[in-house]
Formats: C-alpha cells, structure tokens, sequence
C-alpha cells in the first residue's frame, strides 16, 4: 500500500496558475484540505490523484460536446 498524496496550497495555486485562473486569499488552504481528505476517503478519482494535471484532463473530458 502507497501513502496517500498530500496537496499543498502551493501545488494548488501553481496548478490553476498554469491554467491562468487566480484564486482568493486562503482558498487554495480550502481545497487543498478538501483534496488531501478526499484521498485519504478514497473518494478522489485516479486521473485527480495521480498527477495535478489529471485535474484539467478529467474537467475537458466533462465538457460539453
């Protein structure tokens, strides 16, 4: 068994940074404790939890066609 990921609100802000969107003060420590618990659950899926990009990859593939 591998130790769950731990996000950072670092990791988080330079993630959506990337994706040019800025977040408020203090939001990136809310979903970085939101992320943080929903893989210790088990709850957040693989494409999320393997890699910070997979995030974007699982949002374009729920879009809209």
């Amino acid at each position: 068994m591998t130790a769950a990921k731990q996000w950072s609100s670092e990791a988080i802000e330079t993630m959506l940074a990337a994706q040019g969107i800025r977040l408020a003060p203090g939001r990136a420590e809310k979903i970085a404790n939101a992320l943080n618990a929903a893989t210790v659950s088990g709850s957040l899926p693989p494409e999320v939890d393997s890699d910070p990009t997979g995030y974007a990859l699982a949002l374009e593939r729920c879009k809209a066609k």
